[in-house]
């Protein structure tokens, strides 16, 4: 992803909400002469280094992104010049470590996802039970079989055998239009398995479309993968979409929580 960052902890610049919902379809318009997937405020947090949040380019407001998590995080972590941050987002804290170089010179950043939601509540998704894996959703689609999962925002992930950009957006766009199924829209994952350690991720992005690359995407994906074969728990597993490529290792502890440990780059661009 493309992100711009706005830091509020330097400066206060007195936005209001109109005013970072103008900015943001503004600034990221893919039409104008910027362009980008959206726009990190950074401002002040009374429990975190700092609190993060995400405006889309249509100007709404993401409860999380995981891409973006890892590029604030190592604008604060530098800012601080410390190895590890924690950041706050609209649901919940996460921490942020600065760890080896993914590649060389490539600035890699982790972090420790424990927000793992199976309740189709939490999406929300109405739905005749109270999780969602595996299961045919008939008003989007009668071909692929869908598992809902909320990472603090809400995720659709279907394994498939190859990936239709068209058939994806039309899904993504049926989910976003039908607000008796889903009241708040949604993401929508196609995940193709590639090999026993790599998997190819193609996500429709709520208030995006499609998009290179979703973190919290990857890791919904990541999380149904390894529950579709319980042999990749613990394991670390690529995953390649069309912005780069992504570790993640999915674990669940004795009670049955999952959490996934994100790896990949933050990089500046000019």
């Amino acid at each position: 992803n493309v992100f711009y960052l706005i830091d509020e902890i330097k400066q206060d610049y007195g936005f209001s909400e109109q005013d970072r919902i103008e900015l943001s379809c503004a600034v990221c318009s893919k039409e104008g002469p910027l362009g980008a997937d959206g726009i990190l405020f950074l401002l002040p947090s009374s429990k975190a280094q700092g609190r993060m949040r995400i405006f889309n380019s249509d100007g709404s407001e993401a409860e999380k992104c995981g891409n973006g998590l890892r590029c604030i995080g190592r604008y604060v972590m530098e800012a601080l010049k410390e190895q590890e941050a924690t950041i706050e987002t609209m649901k919940a804290s996460y921490l942020v470590k600065h760890v080896d170089d993914i590649y060389e010179q490539v600035y890699t950043v982790e972090i420790l996802i424990d927000t793992i939601d199976f309740s189709v509540k939490a999406l929300p998704l109405n739905y005749q039970e109270d999780v969602m894996l595996f299961k045919k959703l008939e008003d989007l689609s009668d071909a692929h079989n869908f598992s809902a999962v909320s990472i603090t925002n809400p995720h659709l992930v279907a394994i498939v055998d190859s990936i239709d950009d068209q058939e994806l957006k039309a899904i993504g766009m049926k989910a976003n239009n039908n607000k008796q199924l889903l009241p708040k829209g949604t993401n929508v994952n196609f995940v193709k398995i590639l090999d026993e350690d790599s998997i190819f991720v193609r996500t429709y992005e709520r208030g995006v479309g499609l998009t290179p690359s979703c973190g919290t995407g990857i890791t919904a994906s990541s999380v149904v993968v390894a529950l579709y074969n319980d042999k990749l728990l613990g394991r670390s597993l690529r995953v390649i979409n069309e912005g780069g490529m992504i570790s993640c290792t999915v674990h669940n502890n004795s009670k049955g929580d999952f959490q996934v440990k994100f790896m990949g780059n933050a990089s500046y661009i000019s």
